[in-house]
């Protein structure tokens, strides 16, 4: 199923190096907006530099892809000096392609990484690539969203029954 995600983390934090390892992860694109951080947060947390200066010590590459502006990613990015793309148009994979030949990976050792089911998971299924749901950060969002939100339970569910019968 093109919405399903293959991984449901709690957040971030939970991309320990056991994890990356265990599924042959090699290169990872985030979305920022309740992802890495609240949708009003406009810098990378500590937590999340952490994260990151892990990541290049690692020699994982991995880049930011957003269908936000080309402010707010710019903003975010800049402290990380990495590759970012703004308003990405996900679910269409044109940034995801682009990150994924600037890795020179193929798409299944690429995580992408976000918390919405209709733009990051069914964008990076599309696209071949492991596909990471975490939990948003902050739940204080549009009635957009909201409905959006209440859309993606039954895919959360069905995924949360099948991972335990696993």
């Amino acid at each position: 199923m093109l919405l399903m995600p293959q991984f449901l983390l709690p957040d971030v934090s939970a991309l320990t190096d056991e994890f990356l390892e265990r599924h042959q992860i090699r290169g990872i694109i985030f979305d920022i907006d309740n992802t890495l951080v609240g949708f009003r947060e406009p810098k990378p947390t500590a937590a999340n530099l952490e994260l990151f200066a892990r990541l290049k010590a690692k020699g994982i590459p991995f880049a930011i892809v957003s269908n936000n502006s080309s402010r707010r990613v710019g903003l975010f990015a800049e402290t990380l000096g990495v590759p970012a793309y703004h308003r990405s148009c996900k679910p269409l994979g044109f940034a995801l392609h682009k990150v994924r030949r600037t890795f020179g990976l193929p798409a299944e050792q690429i995580a992408l990484v976000g918390d919405q089911i209709y733009t990051d998971m069914l964008g990076g299924n599309c696209a071949g690539m492991i596909t990471v749901l975490v939990e948003p950060i902050d739940h204080k969002e549009t009635v957009f969203f909201k409905l959006k939100r209440w859309l993606e339970t039954p895919v959360i569910e069905k995924k949360r029954r099948k991972d335990a019968k696993e």
